[in-house]
């Protein structure tokens, strides 16, 4: 401890009267003990959660289980259907023939474009200049295209 205090004394320490040297030597030396407490007490926590990190994910997993439990038992008392493992769906397997069709939102709501005019104040006060080819609002679905086109076609998610 007496390194640590004999180096963080400043350059002029040996100018000082001989009260305020031992008064900084006795603030420096309480703060030291101080950080290194505080290490100490970081470090036996740090391996006490490393310690106990197992049986904390199994309570946490318990928990969930016995909540799962509870949920389906109150809806089978409330005569709702209960399916306690889902059976698994292939999705590669469904057949799609294209008749469903989503809509493609007409505007991207972003902080670069406008969602109330349709375009932002940039293009607003160039639309004159340009002579009116600016479209006036971002086709998300043309820049789907883009992007596909830029990187590989999106893959099914996996949850």
């Amino acid at each position: 401890m007496e390194q640590v205090v004999e180096r963080r004394r400043p350059p002029t320490f040996a100018d000082w009267s001989e009260s305020n040297q031992m008064l900084f030597d006795q603030q420096t030396y309480m703060g030291a003990s101080m950080e290194r407490a505080l290490k100490q007490n970081y470090d036996r926590q740090e391996q006490w959660n490393r310690a106990h990190m197992y049986a904390h994910q199994e309570e946490m997993n318990n928990r969930y289980l016995d909540n799962r439990q509870r949920r389906m038992h109150d809806a089978w008392h409330a005569g709702q259907p209960v399916v306690s493992d889902p059976p698994i769906v292939d999705y590669s397997t469904l057949q799609y023939d294209g008749s469903a069709t989503y809509p493609t939102p007409p505007l991207h709501h972003s902080q670069w474009v406008d969602p109330h005019t349709g375009m932002g104040h940039q293009q607003a006060g160039q639309e004159g200049d340009q002579g009116g080819s600016s479209s006036g609002s971002f086709e998300f679905g043309e820049f789907a295209d883009v992007m596909t086109s830029i990187f590989v076609p999106p893959q099914p998610r996996y949850y």
